[in-house]
């Protein structure tokens, strides 16, 4: 398991996630991890429900955090790296932009060095190397850079030469950066890389929905299981879009708090109890699984008058989110023939159970308690 993962299984065990399953199906699980300009808080949220399960406090004895802007996990050795203001004894008084990091496993905060410039997001290649972009700088423009991990100081890569507001990079699967500005004295836009540009700069605009053009952009994070970046808007809302390279976008959900950097995990965790108990293949709804329970399952599907299925998820033996020949097919291989694929879960060896599977069958009566 990822350094990422133990993090998260620590910290959500205490709400019943990430508990070795001891032959319990699992689901995956997507949490958004944030941090907000306005605090120092780092808080994990159940993406499907917009939902807080952790807040923590980033701020430590030896280092003070006021805020943080960006936030990107290293593909290498998965310690989450953010920008911050905050202030390192002993240093003098007043903060400086830092770059530091947090690890999960060690579970603390260590800064890593000052990053001179005012930079307000960040984002890793592949291969582990750390990309950042500026705010507006005096002349009107954005620098795009390397990071030292070793210092925090910044290697001047190329400049876009006018910026805004809301200075965001997101790099794809592909390490191709795209970049998302905008809401401040320009309109919100996205920029994608330019196939015959001369460096990374050189983008064009990719024409995006209306309502993401009128709101600030927060920031932007490539989500690789959806082959699209997750957009965080500035609105009165905290609208958060999925938008795809294409520029087609889909609202996600409305977050409860300011966000102003983004990074994304998956896991498996058994899956929460829920829905009606039964067993697949368990047609008759006698709690147990045999022959009888094919021939209930054909007739209901094809002799005129019969009993239909009281519960429509034993009839799903093959767990594929319908009822046809081909269940009864697979529940009688599965009682004859040696080596056949076993039934899904919750077969009769285990017993009642729900239905992991969000396939939309009902189960309107059941045999089981």
């Amino acid at each position: 398991m990822s350094s990422i993962k133990v993090f998260l299984c620590v910290l959500l065990a205490s709400f019943g996630l990430c508990l070795t399953a001891n032959g319990q199906p699992q689901c995956d699980v997507t949490y958004f991890l944030t941090v907000s300009e306005g605090d120092d808080l780092l808080r994990t949220v159940e993406a499907s429900s917009m939902t807080v399960e952790i807040e923590m406090s980033l701020s430590s004895t030896s280092f003070e955090v006021d805020s943080v802007r960006g936030l990107a996990i290293d593909p290498v050795n998965g310690l989450f790296y953010m920008l911050g203001i905050g202030t390192v004894p002993p240093n003098p008084p007043s903060a400086t932009p830092i770059l530091f990091y947090y690890d999960p496993v060690g579970l603390f905060v260590s800064p890593v060095g000052s990053t001179l410039l005012d930079f307000n997001d960040l984002a890793f290649l592949p291969s582990g190397e750390i990309r950042a972009i500026t705010n507006p700088l005096a002349n009107g423009s954005a620098n795009y850079c390397e990071l030292s991990l070793f210092t925090g100081g910044p290697i001047d890569l190329c400049n876009f030469p006018v910026a805004d507001s809301g200075e965001s990079i997101g790099i794809d699967g592909n390490g191709q950066l795209y970049r998302a500005s905008g809401g401040g004295a320009f309109d919100s836009r996205l920029q994608a890389p330019n196939p015959n540009g001369a460096d990374p700069c050189d983008v064009v605009t990719v024409t995006i929905p209306p309502e993401l053009i009128s709101e600030p952009v927060r920031t932007i994070t490539w989500w690789e299981d959806e082959g699209a970046f997750v957009w965080v808007a500035g609105d009165a809302a905290r609208s958060i879009y999925l938008l795809d390279t294409s520029g087609i976008a889909t609202l996600i959900g409305n977050a409860d708090h300011d966000i102003n950097g983004l990074a994304i995990v998956t896991l498996s965790t058994p899956c929460p109890p829920g829905g009606d108990q039964f067993i697949r293949g368990d047609c008759n709804l006698d709690l147990g699984v045999n022959v009888a329970d094919a021939v209930f399952l054909l007739s209901s599907l094809f002799v005129p008058g019969s009993s239909p299925l009281g519960c429509r998820d034993t009839g799903d033996v093959n767990d594929d989110g319908g009822v046809n020949v081909a269940d009864a097919v697979f529940l009688l291989s599965g009682l004859f023939v040696p080596g056949a694929l076993p039934v899904p879960f919750p077969s009769v060896v285990d017993g009642c159970g729900s239905d992991p599977t969000d396939d939309g069958l009902d189960c309107l009566t059941t045999g089981c308690p």
